[in-house]
């Protein structure tokens, strides 16, 4: 997990922080384990149920217990893999609802940013920013989309410029040295295949739908 997260601060500071989460955590899981097994001198019986009920679960104590920065790590991923799903679709509506529900997680996570941006998060503003001005340029291509592709695509031009201004810093230094890892090769790879039989399967209906509204309301005009 911690190659997750950049170095836009101390990875001493990110490294202790897990640690200090997780000890916070399973500590009280320990205090609270032995409490059960040794509590009032109930003889050998007390015991072998405390065991047994340790033993039964304690696999499903592992899963639930996740420090928050665990949790706000998944919400980040998730979150990136479905935006470069509807990248790889060219579906903008998607985009710019996915990238909603991004910007409302990283106000939410905020605290555990400053301990430094994760990495894969700083290469998709990147690439979604490079994305959306290319795609604003084909002029052509903007006329043929749906009036909610369109708005949706003029809407993220907007988004980006402002969500953006706060990650400047490492989205540069990002672009000085954009190496990709092989943690994000896999992600990338996970993406495309979810892409692939999201699109197979949802072609024609979106094919349809979309010749309706291109047809008919083709009139938005692209933020410059």
């Amino acid at each position: 997990m911690s190659r997750f997260w950049a170095a836009g601060g101390s990875s001493d500071e990110s490294d202790s922080d897990d640690s200090s989460d997780s000890s916070s955590f399973y500590s009280s899981d320990d205090s609270d384990r032995g409490g059960g097994g040794g509590g009032g001198g109930g003889g050998g019986a007390g015991n072998r149920w405390a065991d047994l009920s340790d033993s039964d679960s304690s696999d499903d104590e592992v899963r639930v217990v996740k420090s928050g920065k665990e949790r706000a790590l998944e919400t980040f991923q998730i979150q990136i893999k479905k935006i470069r799903s509807a990248m790889k679709e060219n579906n903008y509506y998607n985009i710019q609802v996915e990238f909603d529900e991004l910007a409302k997680a990283l106000v939410k996570a905020k605290q555990y940013l400053k301990a430094g941006v994760p990495r894969p998060l700083v290469r998709l503003l990147c690439d979604l920013e490079d994305y959306i001005a290319e795609r604003l340029k084909d002029k052509a291509q903007f006329k043929k989309l749906s009036a909610r592709q369109g708005r949706a695509l003029n809407r993220m031009k907007l988004t980006l410029k402002k969500h953006n201004k706060a990650y400047q810093v490492v989205m540069e230094a990002y672009r000085q040295n954009p190496t990709v890892t092989d943690d994000e090769e896999s992600s990338d790879s996970e993406s495309e295949a979810s892409a692939s039989s999201s699109s197979s399967s949802s072609s024609s209906s979106s094919g349809s739908s979309g010749k309706g509204s291109d047809g008919s309301d083709s009139g938005s005009e692209s933020v410059s």
